[in-house]
């Protein structure tokens, strides 16, 4: 089973090995889910196959059997995103500015427009490619962590 949404809560992370205990909210529902997620934060967008399971402590849950990252779907979703630490130097207030300026253009212009962050209040033209630069960074860092993740999950299957 494939379900899609977003981390709204980390509530346990080994970080030995990256198994995670996270809440995870899709269209539907808030959900629990279990699994290894190496580099995860709260407010990212995921694609997980897995089943539903129900814990004899803790009831239903998803266990994740592979994930795959993705792009925040809508403007609410990239704001909890951005908000959510993993920027340095963009909290919830940051975020909010940059979202509700750039709308659907935001995830180009941190990519591939940085400059015009810095016609953000608060925003230097320095700060603005020191945003860019870890946004792409961390993004960079996701595309070798999925496609690792396919061939972890191919040999398991084997």
């Amino acid at each position: 089973m494939e379900i899609k949404g977003q981390i709204s809560e980390i509530i346990y992370q080994n970080e030995v090995n990256s198994y995670t205990i996270a809440e995870f909210e899709t269209k539907e529902e808030i959900t629990t889910i279990v699994g290894y997620l190496p580099f995860i934060n709260k407010g990212d967008s995921l694609k997980l196959v897995g089943s539903f399971i129900n814990h004899q402590d803790y009831g239903r849950q998803f266990k994740i059997q592979m994930f795959e990252k993705i792009m925040p779907e809508t403007l609410e979703a990239l704001e909890k995103y951005l908000a959510g630490g993993i920027i340095k130097g963009v909290g919830p207030a940051t975020a909010k500015r940059i979202v509700n300026n750039f709308k659907e253009e935001t995830i180009s212009v941190l990519k591939f427009e940085p400059e015009r962050l810095s016609n953000l209040k608060g925003i230097t033209e320095t700060k603005a490619l020191e945003i860019s630069q870890e946004f792409n960074e961390k993004w960079e860092l996701w595309q070798i962590v999925g496609f690792l993740e396919k061939f972890r999950n191919y040999r398991t299957k084997l």
